[in-house]
């Protein structure tokens, strides 16, 4: 038998080629191919896009229940009220049976909605649909287009389906019907029914605020006071020796009432430093009370300050140079600050947490101070370094060329000396503005400088891992109901005399509706003076509507703020650890 008889459709495939001249002869077997392939993919895609409609319009009826449900909530209108409008979903249910199968319909709707089973197993991608569309035939495209139109139906889901904790329900299904409703009113409704009513009826309602917790009273010990107003007078043997007989007195009483005196004398050792002591204790602790006792830290060392107990011994190695400034920063003090530190060896300590001016004869003296310590490699430790911007910022204000350029030149050389050359570009280019004059330019400082941004000091060797372990600022520490309460002040170290300078810089935090919270982590000490202004100021936010917290305290300082009264105008709440 020849080639051509051999070969089927000789005349049609010439037709072929009378058709379609531009195309090569061995081509043209392929072509009538090509044309289903492209065919098949067209039908594909438009089922595909059918599909993704038909889902769009499903979430966009959803949302606008949800919208009207909510609506309805704000304008005051209960399901239960008999008076009413009332709901679709209350004239069309029948019996709970048929409420249960409406839910358990929305359920699955939801469930396919999210699973967008299109892009399942059962359904090609669209990267294998360019592979497969070259063999469709005409009997796959037909049933692929009667499946995608097929009803829905629970046994399309995917079998993961089933399991009742693989897919949350749209609604809650804790709502009830109205009390006016009727269980035998009416016949079930259609799912296309049912759906839009039950969606409007189990629409879950607002959640109501919920008022922040306030702190529980601290009710101390009377057997206590003795000991707290030794400590504040500056006594902590007077105080240790109190406590101890406190214990004492209170040895037969039961163990839980015995606790707050343990505790309160734990706090002592850690506020004077005495780890030999505490550990005594904790001994002690352990024995009477089968379990372990408080974690040991040092607020002396964790402040940077020299432990209380034992005079050192001839010999004995100093401990870094500490300065604390004045209320008003005077000539006289910068001078003698300089020959201090001409005396010191570095690391140099400074607090300026309690400075609100400088004089005008002290401002080209610090600021010469601060270019020769940026100049030189000396360590340098700054804290409560705010109130040291705030004066600066206060008196180098933009366009004002009443102020004395040295103002300008201090706030630059105090930038240079922290490190922070952004600052330092912007307050130049201000200086440049006022004066019309070519600011200095930036140099990287020689020194080596450090600071708190504000809180209480803390040397190199007390790492974050010491503080956590002992509880500092750890969450379960503070009292119910202000764990995620943020504190925006803070106090420590020892007060002495007046205390409304570290005050009144925590009434400009102050929030509406919001207390403010003092954290006295690391408050060792307040006396009797520095007890009196907090009182004041205490007296003062109250009358004007503002909450306080004073959270975190020591024991000792805590009972002692209860002695004077800072309790009836503020809470006061002791440490947990």
């Amino acid at each position: 038998m020849s080639k051509e008889e051999s070969s089927p459709g000789l005349l049609s495939k010439m037709v072929r080629f009378v058709r379609n001249p531009t195309v090569n002869w061995t081509d043209l077997d392929s072509i009538d191919a090509d044309r289903e392939s492209q065919y098949s993919k067209q039908m594909l895609k438009e089922m595909i896009e059918r599909k993704r409609r038909n889902d769009f319009v499903r979430r966009r009826e959803f949302d606008q229940l949800r919208k009207l449900r909510k609506r309805e909530a704000l304008q005051g209108q209960r399901t239960e009220d008999p008076t009413a409008r009332p709901s679709f979903f209350q004239s069309s249910m029948a019996s709970p049976d048929d409420r249960a199968v409406t839910l358990k319909k929305i359920d699955e709707i939801e469930a396919q909605m999210s699973q967008q089973w299109w892009k399942s197993k059962n359904t090609p991608t669209p990267s294998e649909l360019g592979d497969s569309a070259a063999t469709a035939t005409d009997s796959t495209i037909a049933t692929a287009h009667d499946r995608a139109f097929a009803p829905t139906a629970p046994a399309s889901l995917p079998g993961v389906l089933s399991a009742p904790t693989a897919v949350q329900p749209l609604f809650s299904g804790e709502s009830l019907l109205p009390s006016g409703a009727s269980e035998g009113a009416g016949a079930a409704p259609s799912p296309s029914q049912a759906v839009p009513a039950a969606a409007a009826a189990y629409a879950p309602p607002p959640a109501p605020e919920v008022a922040p917790a306030e702190p529980e009273e601290f009710v101390h010990e009377p057997d206590l006071e003795e000991a707290a107003i030794r400590f504040a007078n500056g006594d902590h043997a007077g105080a240790e020796s109190g406590l101890l007989e406190v214990l004492a007195q209170h040895e037969q009483d039961d163990p839980q009432q015995q606790l707050e005196i343990w505790m309160t004398l734990f706090d002592l050792y850690r506020a004077i430093g005495e780890h030999e002591r505490f550990d005594a204790l904790a001994i002690d602790y352990a024995a009477r009370f089968s379990r372990s006792a408080p974690l040991w830290f040092s607020m002396p060392e964790l402040l940077g300050l020299q432990a209380q107990p034992a005079p050192a011994a001839p010999g004995f190695a100093q401990r870094e140079f500490s300065w604390n400034s004045p209320t008003t920063l005077a000539a006289q003090s910068v001078v003698a600050l300089q020959a201090s530190l001409a005396r010191a060896a570095p690391p140099w300590t400074l607090t300026w947490s309690r400075l609100a001016a400088i004089d005008e004869a002290a401002v080209p003296l610090l600021a010469n101070l601060f270019t020769q310590w940026a100049e030189q490699e000396v360590q340098l430790t700054f804290f409560g370094v705010e109130a040291l911007n705030t004066v600066l910022e206060a008196r180098t204000q933009s366009g004002d060329r009443d102020t004395s350029p040295e103002w300008w030149r201090l706030r630059m050389a105090a930038l240079r000396l922290m490190g922070r050359p952004d600052e330092f570009e912007l307050v130049a280019l201000d200086y440049c503005v006022t004066y019309e004059v070519s600011p200095p330019s930036w140099i990287s400082p020689r020194c080596s400088y450090s600071s708190d941004d504000g809180g209480a000091p803390v040397p190199e060797d007390a790492t974050s891992s010491d503080l956590h372990a002992s509880g500092y600022g750890d969450p379960s520490s503070m009292p119910a109901g202000l764990e995620s309460a943020e504190p925006s002040a803070s106090l420590s170290g020892h007060i002495e005399g007046d205390a409304v300078p570290l005050l009144a810089p925590f009434e400009e935090q102050v929030k509406p509706g919001a207390p403010l919270i003092i954290a006295c982590d690391r408050l060792v000490r307040v006396d009797f003076a520095a007890a009196g202004s907090v009182l004041n100021w205490a007296a003062e936010q109250q009358a004007h509507g503002h909450a306080v917290h004073f959270v975190n305290l020591q024991r000792l300082v805590a009972v002692f703020f209860n002695v004077i009264g800072v309790n009836e105008h503020a809470w006061v709440v002791p440490r947990k650890n």
